[in-house]
């Protein structure tokens, strides 16, 4: 891994300029982009055509368009092509900055893995589909102002001549609306400008942020605060509609909670939790004991939960809310009974930790902090001060823009035309300002409402800074100039402080740029960018004894990503908990009516509030719980379903019935889906979804359920109405059948049951398909002895294989797109999805168990089980899938003639097969031919060739593209494999080689995975991790008695429930456990 001490220019930028200059200036980015109609054969025979009608005339004035092809005059020493280069920079999330190690070939960003200097967390879903952003042909390089396309140097006269007006009048009626950033850098230009202007207002607006939680923690404790949350020391732990498992809270609270409940053998420790939620959520489905609660009743929960912890004793500060309190009529026995359990079960916990939806009403975040502060050192948090930026609320943007304060707004990198609260009418409010300058990635639906539109830089493109969450300062570095000459943030917000020269493109002499050192290898004079300078300034500012040694201590941080010694101490601020006794005076006394029906909003695990809505892997990620692709539902529960008369399904079991709901003048209509353990009278709705916007991929998917929200309380409403429509709608769903059918797929036991029967995930159930055949088994004689297949059927020193443990797996799917940004894994969209013709080669299956109610859900992840026995071998007619002597069952492309009989003699369904060239054409496209609309996949020839280049550039230049006709699955990333022997035989330089050091090799499904659930390695090695894991007790393989021989083993899972609680344990038996 390298830093990247310049910037140097990049082909594929000039490459752009001059596509621009040959074909017609910035309107020509359509054809770049895959949208005009004229591809390379039109322009060739339009051309040729051309010079032969004209040619006699005027061939003494025609010259060759000017292209570029310039070689390295001296070639830098890390670009060598084939050969991928690192760098480390970190992508900013609403939780902290995730570092991030980012792989590049010749200049193309290609794959994201995470920075190993920093830790091993993995990488979230969603930053690891961020890379296909940075190639989005709906970004767009134009400057738009009402409509029409204007040059950058007009724009930046104008902002100029316009930001001198405000800084003039001390910022007088000029408002900033902005997605709230954690970056140093950006605060402290934030600060300059408000001192320049000190009249003017910064807003900061994140639909689905942590404005809430802010607000709680300064009316508690009286301070910004952040909270760092100690996910892997925590013994017990309660959540309350938080599904941090999904990410909401970050990717280090999947890797802290799965590596506490790791278990090695039956005598290791794991953590317990319970969660409280309306709709079954991933970290649901990890919960030890799990209450289908409604929205609604979450404070008198959180009451009735203080009231038995006061009852034992020792939390005499929580008693002012409970002076008077009385259990809510109408909960029954069971449900105070559970909550009895776990007020003991948290009293008696070294480390409890009680988290809640970062959209919880102030009260309850208020409460959870009390509950957290009032198991004192035992507590699994600490706080550490602000990270995000503060300013002021839409809200109040609103009222001043009401009262005719406002009469410039900039807006940066958000969206409120489309994601503000439906009751402050927010498009209306916009229209009516005299100036509305909006700066983003997309082109969206508030864009479309401004009177400026400017393009901003992708994160892969910018120089920055930001924060973890555990306040670590990272560096973001770009790995690519801007592809469409878009703006940096920070190169933004310092014009606006009156650093003209920020976004404007000086020459190499211009005295604003600073000449970096030379570096062997490199052009002797290389400017610095204004974002680099920006970054360098608060890097030294933050801290000066990096100051000693400036190029070594910058060089370090860039290298690493990280600064070592910036790790702020842990704030010890006392509490008011005087505040208790205002919030004991607007208690609820009671539960809510069970009968009122109410709406709860959740932010899309996969396209979170709608900013990742364009992103096509995202979107055809099937949803963990649902597996519902390309859309979004309104989800309900089946007692609901029933008293509404709402069947959920069509007669063909394709389409949803579609419903109306709301109240008032606001009604949306949205298809319907019936999921169990779904609270009653409770409904729930994603968000981000239903853009009306021309996006490629976002327009038209799902419903907008955004018209509905309230600023007063944003997370759920209530006082609606269902109406019928009897219209439906196509969902498409990846997985239809979600039941087990006490088939020995996935095995589960309770932690008291394995330490009593610590083999039981080797034996079979007395139902269980038997292991007898009529044929004898040629491999009976060739069992496994000793280190993992030593004298086996294979043999080599490398015998790769997989363990996955189902105990750690939580199903965030980050590894589906790890797997399809690293192999080329094209989309095939909603009605091949339909089709079942999705093409990703790792699927996470899910299982429900148990009654519609209390619903269990259970993951396990399914690729190429790489099976020593491979029933689809011996079944091909052209040996296009063979066994290599490292134990891999592999594809053999130009082979393949596609018959499709593997993918039929495939007892685990895992292969995948191209029914177009969805590499070759736009799989999104659709044209309009009569009354019909075609997809572009069914015209054939008369269909639009090509997909869209800027997506080509991702492309990993290691792994074969496939096309029409052809069988793939997974290969195990042999690529990786093979780079990895390359470089051993590279080192050995003639002599004999040593072997590939242990667990140097890493698919890309292992590293992405924040959990730790995928070990991969050599099993002929004894030392590798996986073959220690493959001898776990809890090992087991997935339909073992095919005789398949499969390299992958699953290790069985482990639940902790509270022994004095009834639940289901592993055996199917009831027990009290």
């Amino acid at each position: 891994m390298r830093c990247l001490p310049q910037v140097i220019t990049c082909n594929l930028r000039r490459w752009i300029i001059s596509y621009q200059s040959i074909f017609g200036g910035e309107r020509s980015m359509d054809e770049l982009k895959g949208k005009g109609k004229m591809n390379r054969r039109t322009f060739l025979k339009t051309i040729s055509a051309a010079a032969m009608a004209t040619g006699t005339i005027t061939a003494g004035g025609c010259r060759r368009p000017e292209a570029f092809l310039v070689p390295y005059t001296n070639s830098p020493e890390w670009v060598i092509p084939g050969k991928a280069t690192f760098y480390a920079t970190s992508r900013q999330t609403r939780n902290g900055a995730e570092p991030l190690l980012v792989e590049s070939h010749e200049g193309r960003p290609t794959h994201i893995h995470p920075n190993p200097h920093f830790s091993d967390y993995g990488v979230s879903t969603q930053t690891q589909a961020s890379i296909l952003d940075l190639y989005d042909p709906d970004r767009d390089g134009r400057i738009i102002r009402k409509g029409e396309t204007v040059s950058k140097k007009e724009f930046i006269s104008f902002f100029r001549e316009r930001m001198q007006q405000y800084i003039d009048r001390k910022g007088a009626g000029l408002a900033i609306l902005s997605v709230p950033i954690i970056s140093p850098t950006f605060d402290r230009l934030k600060a300059d400008f408000v001192e320049k202007c000190p009249r003017s207002t910064f807003v900061f607006y994140d639909p689905v942020g942590n404005a809430r939680r802010n607000e709680a923690l300064k009316l508690f404790y009286g301070t910004s605060l952040f909270p760092v949350f100690h996910w892997e020391k925590a013994d017990v732990i309660l959540s309350l509609g938080c599904d941090f498992c999904a990410g909401e809270e970050g990717v280090e609270s999947i890797r802290g909670f799965a590596r506490s409940r790791k278990l090695k053998d039956k005598n290791g420790l794991m953590s317990r939790l319970y969660v409280v939620e309306n709709r079954l959520t991933v970290t649901g489905s990890m919960a030890d004991h799990r209450l289908a609660l409604k929205v609604s009743d979450f404070e008198s929960f959180l009451l009735s939960l203080c009231y038995f912890l006061v009852q034992q004793g020792g939390y005499d500060s929580l008693k002012p809310l409970v002076a008077s309190f009385g259990l809510p009529a109408g909960w029954g026995e069971e449900r105070t009974r559970w909550i009895k359990e776990l007020a003991r079960d948290l009293h008696a916990a070294q480390a409890p930790l009680v988290v809640i939806n970062r959209m919880a009403s102030l009260r309850e975040q208020i409460i959870v902090f009390a509950l957290n502060e009032a198991f004192g050192q035992r507590k699994a948090i600490h706080f550490i001060p602000g990270i995000e930026s503060e300013g002021a609320s839409l809200e109040e943007l609103c009222e001043m823009i009401k009262k005719e304060e406002i009469k410039e707004l900039v807006i940066i990198g958000t969206n409120p035309v489309y994601n503000a609260p439906g009751d402050l009418e927010w498009p209306r409010l916009q229209r009516s300002l005299p100036s509305v300058i909006h700066f983003g990635l997309l082109y969206d639906e508030t864009a479309a409402c401004a009177d400026w539109h400017v393009p901003l830089n992708h994160y892969l493109e910018s120089w920055g800074d930001s924060r973890t969450s555990k306040g670590i300062y990272v560096s973001q570095q770009p790995l690519i100039e801007p592809l469409f000459g878009s703006i940096g943030l920070l190169e933004l917000m310092a014009f606006m402080n009156g650093m003209w020269e920020a976004i404007e493109e000086p020459e190499p002499s211009s005295p604003s740029m600073i000449a970096q050192p030379q570096v062997a290898g490199s052009p002797p004079f290389v400017p610095l960018p204004v974002g680099l300078q920006l970054v360098r300034d608060t890097f030294f500012k933050l801290f000066p004894a990096a100051t000693s040694d400036k190029d070594v201590s910058w060089r370090r941080l860039l290298h690493d990503g990280y600064h070592k010694e910036s790790a702020p101490v842990a704030v010890s601020s006392l509490p008011k908990w005087d505040i208790l006794q205002e919030l004991a005076q607007g208690r609820k006394t009671e539960g809510s009516n069970a009968d009122v029906l109410e709406l709860v909003f959740y932010p899309c695990p996969k396209v979170d509030e709608g900013s990742l809505a364009n992103n096509s892997w995202l979107q055809e990620l099937p949803d963990a719980v649902t597996k519902i692709c390309w859309d979004n539902a309104l989800l309900l529960s089946p007692g609901t379903a029933k008293r509404y008369g709402i069947n959920g399904r069509s007669e063909d079991s394709k389409k949803a019935e579609v419903v109306r709901i709301g109240s008032g003048n606001k009604w949306i209509e949205a298809a319907v889906l019936v999921v169990p353990g779904h609270a009653d009278n409770s409904l729930s709705i994603a968000l981000g979804y239903g853009r009306k916007q021309e996006l490629r991929v976002a327009a038209g998917a799902g419903f907008n359920a955004y018209p509905l929200t309230q600023s007063r309380n944003f997370w759920w409403i209530q006082g609606l109405t269902i109406q019928k429509t009897n219209l439906f709608y196509p969902l498409a769903k990846s997985q239809e059948h979600q039941q087990m059918h006490e088939r020995e797929i996935f095995k589960i036991a309770s932690l008291d049951y394995y330490r009593k029967h610590p083999d039981f995930a080797s034996k079979r159930e007395a139902d269980a398909i038997p292991e007898v055949s009529i044929y004898q088994n040629p491999y009976s004689d060739k069992r496994e002895k000793g280190p993992a297949y030593t004298g086996g059927v294979w043999g080599g020193p490398y015998q790769w294989g997989m363990v996955i443990d189902l105990g750690s797996c939580v199903g965030c799917n980050s590894c589906v797109v790890a797997c399809q940004s690293e192999n080329n894994i094209p989309i095939v969209g909603k009605g091949q999805v339909m089709r079942g013709r999705i093409m990703q080669w790792i699927r996470i299956d899910s299982y429900f168990q148990g009654h519609e109610e209390g619903s269990q859900l259970y993951f396990e992840p399914m690729l190429c089980q790489q099976c020593e026995n491979a029933p689809c071998e011996a079944v091909c007619p052209v040996y296009a899938t063979v066994h290599s002597k490292d134990g891999l069952n592999v594809m053999v492309y130009n082979r393949c003639i596609g018959t499709r009989a593997c993918a039929a003699n495939c007892p685990y369904k895992v292969r995948r097969f191209n029914f177009f060239d969805y590499n070759k054409r736009d799989v999104l496209k659709k044209k309009k031919i009569g009354p019909f609309e075609i997809g572009n996949l069914y015209l054939g020839p008369f269909g639009d060739q090509g997909s869209p280049l800027t997506i080509q550039l991702q492309r990993n230049p290691n792994v074969t593209v496939r096309m029409r006709g052809v069988m793939e699955k997974c290969t195990f990333c042999v690529q990786r494999i093979e780079e990895a022997k390359i470089a051993v035989l590279a080192k050995a330089k003639g002599s004999l080689p040593q072997p590939i050091p242990t667990d140097r090799v890493k698919t890309a499904c292992q590293a992405a995975c924040p959990a730790e659930a995928i070990i991969f390695g050599n099993l002929a090695d004894p030392q590798s991790s996986v073959s220690k894991w493959k001898k776990n007790e809890r090992a087991f393989r997935i339909l073992e008695e095919l005789n398949t021989r499969p390299r992958i083993t699953y290790l069985a899972r482990i639940n902790n429930p509270n022994p004095s609680m009834v639940s289901r344990n592993g055996d199917g038996e009831k027990e009290k456990l």
